[in-house]
């Protein structure tokens, strides 16, 4: 079969792999859909995966057309999406079913192949079965809306509650849109990317601020009569935008940190002061619950099908696994607005 390998940093070669055979209580899944996370950009150009050869991707969905001994044979033509961590099923987090805190887990795209590929081996107990009235290019979505909905839900916003939403991504944009669901005000989108902060205009997200531009504490505080948000979202893992939304918090307020960081987060003393003087509450999260009890990926697959005409628009960019030079091209320089971009087949 065929599949993007990182053989090294800077190094992604479509090529000819060995085909996956599925072990006992796994699925061989035909990829259909696999989205380009920002992880993944940074994996291929500047940190590497955990060793080499790997194939990236774990935003994926696609159609099961083999299985395993011990695998339901009625499984077969389903189409599912893929939860991407591998638990170790050992450790005490596992056995407490915060399968995101496992000690030991694998995950595929990083540490295991991944779905830059035609087909992969997946286990059932991974699997996220999906409608064929979902298309597989929104239910590839699922793993970005998964982490939106844990980021969210750990907020625990209330009706009526201010919220900003620092970092314009594919998260951080369905990140407003569900809180928006929630507290019923109009979210606050604070970004340095113009092309991202036309596709919130594009959602139907009305208030934005472009922080290259302008002040957005100040901003804010208009918006807010004054006071700030009572919960801020923080998508995009920088010294800057953490200080951003600690400025942007009102007193008491609350404050989640979902932004993957590159490299180390410092903050200024008077902002660390503002922590304590404000009595704020620092959240952090990663990745998405996945469990019997509360199952991120469940309500983001409702969330997509009812949205499903809303968010497809977050595909900006379609492409083939051999056309992948082009796909990150256009991520990397940016010569076109893109938002979500996806390897199809």
């Amino acid at each position: 079969m065929k599949a993007c390998v990182l053989e090294a940093v800077g190094q992604l070669i479509y090529q000819d792999v060995p085909d996956p055979i599925p072990k006992e209580n796994e699925v061989l899944l035909e990829v259909k859909a696999c989205g380009i996370c920002s992880s993944d950009i940074d994996r291929i150009f500047k940190t590497g995966t955990y060793h080499f050869p790997t194939i990236p991707g774990h935003e994926f969905s696609g159609k099961i057309i083999g299985f395993g001994k011990g695998v339901d044979p009625e499984l077969l033509g389903k189409r599912a999406a893929v939860f991407p961590l591998l638990p170790c099923f050992g450790c005490p987090s596992c056995a407490a079913g915060a399968y995101a805190r496992c000690l030991s887990y694998n995950y595929f795209g990083s540490r295991c192949d991944g779905g830059f590929a035609e087909r992969i081996c997946v286990p059932v107990w991974n699997l996220v079965f999906f409608p064929d009235s979902l298309s597989y290019h929104v239910a590839a979505l699922c793993e970005p809306t998964a982490v939106a909905v844990h980021a969210v839900r750990a907020a625990e916003i209330r009706p009526g509650e201010n919220i900003a939403v620092i970092g314009n991504g594919t998260i951080g944009l369905l990140s407003a849109i569900l809180a928006k669901r929630i507290s019923l005000n109009e979210p606050i989108i604070i970004g340095r990317n113009k092309q991202k902060l036309r596709f919130a205009e594009m959602l139907g997200l009305e208030k934005r601020i472009d922080s290259s531009q302008e002040d957005p504490v100040k901003l804010k505080r208009r918006m807010t009569s004054d006071e700030g948000a009572d919960v801020v979202l923080e998508m995009a893992g920088t010294s800057q935008s953490i200080s951003m939304a600690l400025d942007c918090v009102k007193k008491g307020g609350r404050v989640i940190l979902t932004g993957n960081p590159t490299q180390d987060i410092l903050l200024p003393r008077d902002t660390y002061w503002k922590i304590l003087r404000g009595e704020l509450t620092l959240k952090g999260t990663w990745n998405s619950s996945f469990n019997d009890i509360k199952n991120d990926w469940l309500t983001a697959l409702e969330f997509l099908s009812e949205n499903s005409d809303n968010v497809k628009q977050l595909i900006t960019h379609r492409f083939s696994l051999d056309q992948a030079d082009q796909a990150f091209d256009i991520l990397i320089r940016r010569k076109r607005e893109a938002l979500k971009i996806m390897f199809v087949q």
